[in-house]
């Protein structure tokens, strides 16, 4: 299980809980970002959002899951730089 913190940077922080698989590649990268390659920036481009709506594909919160952390699940930040 992994927390995702997704950061905006011009929005309020959001969180959201991936039931499995291992996303640590994303940790502290940003869409936009001239340090992350464009093939991962695709890869979490395609992770993050709907190709056809361009909304986020995961429910969010403005709360940080606690529990999920206290139950074993790892922490990444990832985001969008505008």
């Amino acid at each position: 299980m992994t927390v995702v913190i997704f950061d905006e940077m011009d929005a309020a922080l959001k969180f959201f809980v991936i039931p499995s698989g291992d996303y640590s590649r994303f940790d502290r990268r940003y869409i936009n970002s001239s340090d992350v390659s464009n093939e991962l920036q695709q890869e979490m481009t395609d992770f993050l959002y709907d190709p056809k709506t361009s909304k986020l594909l995961h429910k969010t919160t403005g709360v940080f899951p606690v529990d999920a952390v206290r139950n074993g699940a790892s922490v990444i930040v990832i985001g969008f730089l505008p």
